[in-house]
Formats: C-alpha cells, sequence, structure tokens
C-alpha cells in the first residue's frame, strides 16, 4: 500500500496509524458507512492507544482524504504473554437515524418534500441532508408509525420518490438519483484486478408488480370477484422473468402518498432496482483510487473490461470496500 494511503483513525485531534487489518465500507444501498480495524503489537511498550472510549466522535482516513465521520461502535483490547491486541469497529454519524426511533411532534408531517421529510427527522442528530435532486414533489401528509426508525421513514419516502440515499464522509445524509458521473479510470482483467465475481440472480425478482391502495375500503368489504384489481393503482411487468415463469409480487402504496404519476413511478423503481440487484460484479483492484488519484465512489459509473466474463462497457459502484 503506498504511503499516502496509509488509513488513520482520528479521535479527539489524535490520529492512529499503523493497522495491521483494516476494512471500511461505503454504499448507495448501505446506511451508515462502517469500519473495522485491527492492531497488532508484538511487544506492547505503551497504553497510549488504549486511551479511547467507545461512542467518542471518529473520523477516517485514507491518506489525507476523509472517508467517513461518525462515532466507535467497540473498542476491544487484549493481550497474551508476548502480543497485544486492538480491534476498533464503528459506524457513520448517520447510525443514529438506523438506531433511533423517529421522532415528531404527532407523528405527522403535511405537505414537506422528502428531502423536508428526512431534514425534520434528522435533526435531533446533528445530521444535516442535502440532495441535488430538484424535482421533488411534496406529500400532502405523512405518518410515522410508533417504534419505527428514522431510517425505516427515509426509506418508505425515497421509494415513492425513486430516490438514493447514503451518507458522506463528513457524516452527513445525501439524497440523489442514479448518476451519470464517471471515474476517470475503470476495472480492467489483466491490469488492476485482482479477483473478480459475477452473480446473477433470479429469487427476488417477479414478473408481476402490483401497488395496490387501500384508502377506500378494506379487502373484507370488497364485492366477490373484485380481489386486487378493484384497488389496483399501478402495475408493471419484467418480461425477463416473465419467459420463465408466472411471480407476482404485491405492495401496499400508502394512501398519503397517493399523487398523481407518483404511484406508477414507484412500482417501476421496485422492479428495476431488482433488477438491478440481480446481477452483481464483484471485483478487487490493486489500489483505492482510480487514475487521477480519486478514491472509489459510491454511484459512480467505471469502465468495464473482463474477457474471462465477455464484459466490456459501464457498471456503477454499488457498494466500495477498502480492505488490506
Amino acid at each position: 500500500m503506498k504511503k499516502n494511503d496509509e488509513l488513520s483513525l482520528v479521535i479527539g485531534g489524535k490520529a492512529i496509524y499503523g493497522w495491521d487489518s483494516v476494512r471500511v465500507t461505503r454504499g448507495i444501498e448501505r446506511l451508515p458507512s462502517d469500519f473495522e480495524l485491527m492492531l497488532m503489537d508484538y511487544y506492547p511498550g505503551s497504553d497510549e492507544k488504549q486511551q479511547v472510549e467507545a461512542g467518542q466522535p471518529c473520523q477516517v482516513l485514507l491518506g489525507n482524504d476523509p472517508v467517513m465521520t461518525g462515532y466507535i461502535d467497540i473498542w476491544h483490547s487484549s493481550i497474551n504473554k508476548s502480543t497485544h491486541q486492538i480491534r476498533v469497529t464503528g459506524r457513520g454519524k448517520c447510525q443514529d437515524l438506523v438506531d433511533c426511533s423517529a421522532k415528531w411532534p404527532q407523528n405527522v408531517i403535511s405537505r414537506a418534500t422528502p428531502l423536508q421529510i428526512a431534514r425534520k427527522l434528522a435533526q435531533w442528530y446533528g445530521i444535516e441532508v442535502t440532495s441535488d435532486v430538484t424535482d421533488m414533489k411534496s406529500v400532502p401528509q405523512f405518518t410515522l408509525n410508533w417504534g419505527e426508525s428514522s431510517q425505516e421513514v427515509i426509506d418508505r419516502i425515497t421509494r415513492w420518490s425513486a430516490l438514493l440515499y447514503y451518507d458522506t464522509p463528513d457524516g452527513n445524509l445525501f439524497l440523489t438519483r442514479v448518476s451519470d458521473k464517471v471515474a476517470a479510470s475503470g476495472v480492467a482483467q489483466g491490469k488492476n484486478i485482482e479477483q473478480a465475481d459475477y452473480q446473477s440472480a433470479m429469487n427476488e425478482r417477479f414478473s408481476e408488480y402490483t401497488g395496490l391502495s387501500m384508502n377506500v375500503s378494506g379487502l373484507s368489504e370488497l364485492s366477490a370477484g373484485q380481489g386486487y384489481q378493484a384497488v389496483k393503482i399501478a402495475e408493471a411487468r419484467d418480461p425477463e422473468a416473465a419467459k420463465m415463469r408466472y411471480r407476482n409480487y404485491v405492495t401496499i402504496i400508502e394512501s398519503t402518498l397517493h399523487t398523481r404519476g407518483r404511484q406508477q413511478e414507484a412500482i417501476d423503481w421496485e422492479m428495476n432496482r431488482r433488477y438491478g440487484r440481480s446481477k452483481v460484479l464483484k471485483v478487487w483492484v490493486d489500489s483505492w483510487r482510480d487514475i487521477s488519484g480519486t478514491l472509489w465512489t459510491p454511484n459512480t459509473l467505471i469502465p468495464i473490461h473482463l474477457k474471462w466474463h465477455k464484459s466490456t462497457g459501464n457498471a456503477r459502484w454499488r457498494h466500495v470496500a477498502a480492505m488490506k
């Protein structure tokens, strides 16, 4: 690993280097980002590195570039006759959106965009929410369920809006859509790929997707023979899955989320996302950066050249993990 890519954990203004094992993971479907580090001292002569407490704010850097800002979850220290081992795990600031219950007076938010809703939920934890999407529609009324986390609320509203959400290196939350940004370089067999693994799956794909509304009457009140058709408000079909066999997926679209055209977009988004998840290429590369020196970043297109899989084209980073 190059010197300028040495990983450091900064706690209370003090940087800890020299980790023997590192893993830092970010992704467009991963909230929050997380890390796990391990340090082994064969002849421990100082306790200085142990002066850390779980829950402390921290920042992880690769070289001079921050990759994560959050908190220490677990600090584990152990010794035997000849070695001293330290293992530390932590997550980004957005962990509080995942762990804590959503909080808002009366549990009802009216006439707000997904960005405004996310900001209302995140403000309690000192988390800023930004977005590069300018055409968000307002939700007439959004009801929070008692006990659900802020992340679960954000997940519901972003599915409805066909948005992605993930945390940034500064620990804050970002709402966006699929990006067309292309990295300065990609991955290629015989050049920077050390290992590659491709997987194609059908177990989470369906031939028919149906969105139902329950805002008028319950299923028990429907007349005989009407079934789902009476409350169907959106439908999408996956022709590739339909060639194999009939498989149906039904989801309820909340009555408070009904706005013109958005129901169909929500169902299309569900189908397209499941299609994207079904075809996954994992690659292990020899550097944490592209040729321009930029760290590999989630939601970025990269050129791919794999002879063994006959793959040539662009793919999008879904998860990025820095490991040593």
